[in-house]
């Protein structure tokens, strides 16, 4: 039986070896190196971040670079000298790696301090990296801060933490804090590829992108999720074969949700619901996906491309598509609904019901509308003139139309013809003006008069006095309530005094029984702007208010 050779993970066999191999740190990478080339190294760092982001790898690769006897260009380690070599090995005597999970007691940290009273043996440094430091105890971080306050020429410490609010303040204020960031999911995607190339496994985008993103940002996770789904597929891996090994929802169930929103399809949603719930799928692991399909749809429609999409070329032209089913409001909407379903879910006594809830919920969600572009909208329908006239309203008189004109918005009676001179001194003679355009430009303290004026029967001008016919009692009397301040709106217009004269008009019989029909169910042409826009929107009814 012959013997196969040592085989290691993908996580232990790519470990970055220079601090250019680290992948998604460059901000902490080259803050070291640019210290290494200075010499300007501090006697104690804090690496920060959540696991599998390089925190230990880098905290090793500056344990090497400190302690080379021939580094490269003075910052990289040669990775060949002796030094390197042992602590490569793990059996280097001036690096000393603890666990704070495990060695976190205050006679651990004691012995320590006794130890690093002594100089390196082969290296410059010693150095003590502890991982978890937030795992000592307090006592132990007393202990610790002793030796940090006053430390040795010849001591480096490292710490590394997943939960740096757990590490004292007194020990944080001693030490360079750097801060690892969760690695994109395009950039692990990336270095999945670099090693699948390597390694000669054929591995397709989707599978990359899929292993990606359910490693979290998290690259040794990535690297373990590669080896396990390597070692369940055969030839090619595809993304089918990466969502079985690890069970987790393909994008073609989103797409299926959201179809069966945009068709209002609640008997297909719930069948979507029983599949979940049927294949053992986590309806939390579920509810997170959903979220951020909705999140990819919406990044399109509110940006127009894909950028901001990490997946594959064909999943970003099929949110280009499903972008343009939503609006914006719509996305955020049902973002927020699902975001409170999750944040439920953990009290939920049967989690499959929650589901169900929510996609009708999503379903029979109604068109939102954004309340901004709604208002401006009634604003500038508010400044559109509007040519309407009541039913019940006796059509305009034919008037003779000035050419003289006064103002901008207005116009002034027509100078009388040697035939007309008999009627301009009676009250009889009419002319007109440019009505409608005064009726629009009046101030925001007369605006309740525009829809009754609007509504009544062009006025009638002769001389100095302008005759308003009004049939309802109670616009007459409104009107008459601001009856001074149109005056000296109008003169203003003008450029002359003008009496206004209201003129009650009876209703004949049919018209009245119109007016009394048209009061239980006003019109379209009696109804505000704002009252016909909230009624073709939202559906409103006007309730009459009784006094």
């Amino acid at each position: 039986m012959t013997t196969s050779p040592e085989y290691l993970v993908t996580a232990r066999k790519w470990r970055p070896q220079q601090f250019g191999e680290v992948v998604g740190q460059d901000h902490i990478t080259t803050t070291l190196r640019n210290a290494l080339l200075s010499g300007c190294i501090h006697h104690a760092y804090l690496f920060c971040g959540p696991r599998g982001v390089g925190k230990t790898t880098t905290a090793r690769l500056l344990a090497r670079a400190v302690n080379c006897q021939s580094p490269h260009d003075g910052i990289e380690p040669c990775n060949q000298c002796e030094s390197c070599r042992d602590i490569i090995s793990g059996r280097s005597i001036d690096v000393v790696e603890i666990d704070g999970a495990s060695t976190n007691s205050v006679e651990d940290i004691r012995r320590l301090r006794e130890n690093a009273k002594y100089p390196p043996t082969t290296g410059r440094s010693k150095i003590y990296i502890i991982d978890e430091v937030h795992m000592l105890t307090t006592s132990a971080f007393n202990a610790l801060l002793k030796i940090l306050e006053e430390p040795p020429a010849h001591v480096l410490f490292i710490f590394a933490t997943t939960e740096p609010h757990k590490v004292p303040p007194t020990i944080r204020s001693r030490c360079q804090r750097f801060d690892f960031h969760r690695i994109s999911t395009r950039t692990i995607a990336d270095h999945l590829r670099t090693i699948a190339n390597a390694e000669h496994v054929p591995i397709d985008d989707d599978a990359l992108f899929s292993i990606a993103r359910f490693a979290d940002g998290s690259m040794r996770d990535a690297q373990s999720l590669f080896d396990q789904v390597r070692a369940f597929s055969a030839g090619t891996i595809t993304g089918a074969d990466v969502r079985r090994s690890l069970h987790i929802l393909g994008d073609d169930v989103y797409f299926a949700i959201t179809d069966a929103i945009v068709e209002r399809n609640l008997a297909r949603a719930f069948d979507l619901a029983r599949l979940i719930v049927g294949q053992g799928y986590d309806v939390h692991q579920t509810l997170v996906g959903l979220l951020e399909h909705l999140r990819n749809a919406l990044t399109v429609r509110a940006t127009g491309n894909t950028e901001l999409i990490e997946a594959s070329d064909e999943t970003r032209s099929q949110y280009t598509k499903l972008a343009e089913c939503f609006s914006e409001e719509d996305l955020v909407h049902m973002m927020t609904l699902v975001a409170t379903a999750e944040q439920q879910l953990r009290y939920a006594s049967q989690p499959e019901i929650r589901l169900e809830l929510l996609l009708a919920q999503l379903v029979h969600l109604p068109t939102a509308y954004d309340i901004g572009r709604l208002i401006a909208a009634l604003e500038q329908l508010g400044t559109q003139p509007e040519h309407k006239h009541s039913p019940e309203i006796p059509p305009p008189r034919t008037m003779v139309q000035s050419t003289h004109t006064v103002s901008s918005s207005l116009q002034a009676p027509a100078t009388p013809t040697q035939n007309q001179t008999q009627m301009s001194s009676s009250p009889s003679a009419e002319t007109t003006f440019g009505w409608k355009a005064f009726v629009d430009s009046l101030p925001p303290t007369l605006r309740v008069l525009r829809p009754i004026l609007e509504r009544l029967p062009s006025p009638i001008i002769t001389n100095d006095n302008l005759i308003i016919e009004c049939s309802d009692v109670n616009d007459a009397k409104t009107i008459e309530e601001r009856r001074p301040m149109l005056e000296k709106h109008l003169a203003k217009k003008l450029n002359h005094s003008v009496r206004i004269t209201i003129i009650e008009t009876q209703a004949s019989t049919i018209q009245q029984a119109a007016v009394t029909k048209k009061a239980a169910t006003p019109s379209d042409q009696q109804l505000y702007p704002i009252e016909r826009v909230l009624i073709e929107k939202f559906n409103a009814q006007r309730i009459p208010v009784v006094r």
